[in-house]
């Protein structure tokens, strides 16, 4: 006995035979679809950013650099994500942070598995002032190379999108990872602005006194500290403390932005 409904019917034919008909010309119609479609290297091409022209030539890139944008590269756009790269550092440079993100998203959709590419698209989007986009690049690229010496930026992003306590975090993994000093004096310059925005300027002038603000030997980044705890100190009403930090920068870069205008004004 039959008991799964596929038996045959009092004309000696297969029950269910119209659905399976049915279905034939449902496949007939799904191949039909398919074939109709662009491949899929070609519509991913198609949802990419233009290419932006580039400039002609091998550029002069460093090694370790250079060997990971062609890794990450498929063999016939290696060339064109070298240059793409190197343009766009040197818009940068140039101030000309709208090319320099229109060069790194192509390169982006080009090589997505680039390091060096991810990195350098969140520092022109930050640059250019999207901190959203800033954010999903250099948390991409922190997971892709294991490092946090860009969380200065991760964390001006969270403090400029109110997030103060993720913005702290940012700052001690770069602690407790032992990023370059330069840009944990960043971080913590960020850190202490986010504690002043709450009105807590005790607090902020903690925070940068994690960075030395008294060291053995200046490093070209402490004029940036001193501004920031000159500035701090006059709020408090610090004014002696003040000066002294002015003073500070003052003896070893002069014309640092308007450290002579706030000498005169607290000699006043």
């Amino acid at each position: 006995m039959d008991t799964t409904g596929g038996g045959r019917d009092g004309r000696g034919g297969r029950r269910g035979g119209g659905a399976r008909e049915s279905g034939g010309d449902t496949d007939r119609a799904r191949r039909a679809e398919r074939a109709a479609r662009p491949p899929t290297w070609r519509r991913a091409e198609q949802g990419r950013p233009r290419k932006p022209s580039l400039p002609e030539g091998r550029p002069q890139l460093p090694g370790a650099v250079y060997r990971e944008l062609i890794g990450a590269s498929s063999r016939r756009e290696q060339v064109d994500v070298v240059r793409a790269y190197a343009a766009a550092a040197q818009a940068l440079g140039a101030d000309d942070v709208a090319r320099g993100v229109e060069l790194l998203a192509w390169a982006k959709a080009a090589a997505p598995r680039s390091v060096a590419v991810r990195e350098l698209l969140g520092v022109a989007c930050y640059r250019a002032g999207d901190f959203p986009r800033a954010r999903r690049e250099l948390l991409a690229y922190r997971r892709m190379s294991g490092r946090h010496d860009q969380n200065h930026l991760l964390a001006d992003c969270a403090r400029a999108a109110g997030r103060y306590d993720q913005a702290a975090e940012y700052v001690a993994q770069m602690e407790r990872q032992g990023a370059p000093p330069d840009r944990l004096a960043e971080g913590l310059i960020v850190l202490a602005g986010a504690r002043a925005e709450r009105g807590d300027a005790r607090g902020a002038l903690e925070v940068l006194e994690r960075a030395d603000l008294r060291p053995a030997r200046v490093q070209p980044w402490h004029p940036r500290l001193w501004y920031v705890a000159a500035d701090l100190c006059a709020r408090l009403g610090e004014l002696q403390q003040a000066r002294e930090y002015l003073e500070a920068i003052a003896a070893v870069e002069e014309d640092f932005l308007d450290v002579s205008e706030l000498l005169r004004a607290l000699g006043d």
